[in-house]
């Protein structure tokens, strides 16, 4: 590349309408652009037409560019577009024969421009391997190589070009090396010759004139470093367990929301609402020809908004409405089950599920999000939903499954309780029964993560609240190691990914990390939570319950490419927390992780130290909507 203060100042003589300086800058890009046009689209007359066209719109626009210490990049950017909107509107494939295409080209380059070991190099077989391993993988990564290995472009500009982040850029040149990687081994060339075939590549790829010799490529060039490796590796087979291993099937985009809202809500941004169902006994003891397990008339009550937590209170009546039969209370302070035969509350570890465990659903869930849950564990025919006409939040049901309720209709209300509606006010004459284990009594614990995944070591500690109260005081924070290279931290202040001495490779909002794991503070069971996160990213599931019981087995299974990933979730229903995830590709375990959680603290905290950049905890009310 030629000095780049001579480059910035033949752009501000250009830019002053020197046709000169345009010109010589056509000269000097014009090896430049072509040879990055053909590298992407392996066609030669499309590479002189294309060329013209960026040099042509060069010259138009040089205007426009406002940092001449860019030009290289700007131009580059323009011959970018030219090739997408090429394809685009002709809606082609580039295909090349590769016999044709070396004898064509390797006719232009006289010896003269190669040393003896190039012209060694350049024997028919080898080359025509190297060229259809490169005229098989995607334009957009023949783009990519060829502006990181033959240009050694830095990834800001080569994001710049491709028109994404830095990141996105390290992530297409790892995958674009992974690929080409592939196609080289599958026609018999190790991976490590890759450097080779791509200097080979770049050889026969150069415009005669500017073959001054071989083309060598720096070591530097071809690393992505350890953010593209990782992040590339996420929608690769053994990705999902690596960044995924905590987030089912990566939710880099750190959403933690419980309603799979997109579009909506709105009705005021929905701070509460209520309806009442009925709803089939599925429990154990129900018998045979039980037809109904009741009414359920339902409150919830999101105290952060429709993407926070959320508290419930459900009254059970019989299926006419008649009678009272018990009531749950789920609120910041814990889990309430009211039975008024018994007189007695009793307070649980975990938070209620659907008795025929079928996935919870919200009236602030999305169209998309209830259709794909309905393909997962099938549609009840005979209810009838109705939304209304602006942000499409469910305003209406009207179920026909049950004789001795025909035509039950259910309205749906928003914004129709308070906070208060959740307080805990039974009163003082009712026997109070507290079922919880120490941790739950407690409201948080700290926990540990041990296992393997891909055959690397996973260890890890983090703590986690189990309701709202303690979120507020002792917020959730993580801390992982896998392998001897790659840390993991996720507070309050931020999720990151971190190298073997701590240096920040790429950043996510807090709470990233605990996607697909318990999240008992949002207000459902974690049964539930898991599935839902599964959901929004359209992965398909199977749940069963284990032989004791007490406890449910969740298959997740996503296919990427023509192998099967399954995440296999072993989950606590009593104490409402995961106690093992195993991850397979097809059918052969690549790794599991344990999670044990400390029923007892006290002296502890040496060794759960919380990540040095987590936030002191919030004061009890501040984070509590009025």
């Amino acid at each position: 590349m030629m000095d780049e203060h001579r480059i910035e100042e033949l752009v501000g003589l250009a830019q002053l309408g020197r046709q000169q300086a345009r010109e010589t800058l056509s000269r000097k890009g014009q090896s430049k652009v072509y040879a990055f046009i053909f590298r992407a689209t392996l066609d030669k007359d499309l590479t002189e037409e294309l060329t013209q066209e960026t040099l042509l719109e060069m010259v138009r626009a040089i205007d426009d560019l406002k940092d001449a210490g860019n030009f290289w990049s700007w131009l580059y950017s323009i011959a970018y577009r030219k090739i997408q909107q090429y394809y685009r509107d002709k809606q082609k494939k580039a295909a090349i024969s590769a016999s044709v295409f070396y004898d064509d080209f390797l006719s232009q380059h006289p010896d003269k421009h190669q040393d003896e070991g190039l012209r060694n190099l350049l024997k028919k077989e080898l080359s025509q391997t190297v060229l259809a391993s490169m005229s098989v993988i995607k334009r957009e990564y023949r783009s990519v190589l060829s502006l990181r290995c033959y240009e050694n472009m830095p990834y800001d500009r080569l994001a710049a070009v491709m028109g994404c982040t830095p990141t996105r850029a390290r992530v297409l040149f790892y995958r674009a090396k992974g690929a080409l990687k592939a196609e080289l081994l599958q026609r018999g060339i190790s991976g490590s010759l890759m450097v080779m075939c791509l200097e080979l590549f770049g050889g026969i790829t150069t415009p005669e004139k500017e073959a001054s010799g071989p083309v060598t490529i720096a070591a530097s060039a071809t690393k992505v470093g350890l953010s593209g490796a990782i992040l590339g590796a996420v929608t690769t087979k053994l990705g999902v367990s690596i960044v995924t291993l905590l987030a089912i099937a990566g939710t880099l985009g750190g959403y933690k929301a419980l309603s799979s809202g997109k579009t909506l809500p709105e009705k005021n941004e929905v701070k509460s609402f209520s309806y009442t169902v009925l709803e089939e006994n599925h429990t154990p003891k129900a018998l045979n020809d039980s037809l109904a397990g009741g009414a359920f008339e339902q409150f919830y009550y999101l105290p952060e908004g429709v993407d926070g937590p959320i508290f419930m209170r459900m009254q059970r009546w019989d299926s006419r409405r008649l009678h009272q039969l018990c009531a749950w209370l789920q609120n910041g302070e814990g889990n309430h089950y009211y039975s008024l035969a018994e007189n007695t509350v009793y307070l649980n570890n975990y938070r209620l599920c659907m008795s025929d465990l079928s996935v919870r659903r919200l009236p602030t869930d999305s169209p998309e999000f209830i259709s794909f849950i309905e393909k997962v564990q099938g549609k009840k025919e005979d209810i009838n939903y109705t939304r209304d006409s602006g942000k499409g939040l469910v305003v209406k049901a009207v179920d026909r499954r049950f004789p001795q309720s025909p035509l039950f209709e259910t309205s749906y209300r928003y914004n129709s309780c308070t906070r208060r509606m959740f307080d805990y006010k039974w009163s003082d004459y009712i026997k109070k029964v507290d079922l919880r284990d120490k941790m739950h009594k407690r409201g948080w614990t700290y926990f540990r993560i041990t296992g393997w995944v891909a055959q690397r070591k996973v260890s890890g500690y983090g703590r986690i609240p189990f309701v709202y109260d303690a979120y507020q005081q002792n917020l959730p924070w993580l801390k992982l190691k896998i392998g001897e290279d790659l840390q993991c931290v996720d507070s309050d202040n931020g999720a990151r990914v971190l190298d073997s001495v701590g240096n920040v490779i790429v950043e996510y909002p807090a709470e990233s990390f605990f996607k697909g794991l318990a999240r008992p503070w949002m207000g459902m069971h974690s049964v539930d939570i898991v599935r839902r996160d599964a959901a929004h990213k359209k992965i398909w599931f199977d749940i069963s319950v284990t032989d004791e019981g007490e406890g449910v087995r969740v298959v997740f299974h996503k296919r990427l490419g023509s192998e099967k990933i399954e995440l296999i979730y072993e989950i606590d229903l009593n104490t409402d927390i995961i106690n093992s995830i195993e991850f397979r590709v097809d059918g052969r375990r690549i790794g599991k992780l344990r999670f044990e959680y400390l029923q007892e603290i006290a002296g502890a905290e040496d060794d759960f130290a919380a990540p040095a950049n987590a936030e002191a905890a919030v004061e009890p009310d501040s984070k509590t909507a009025v």
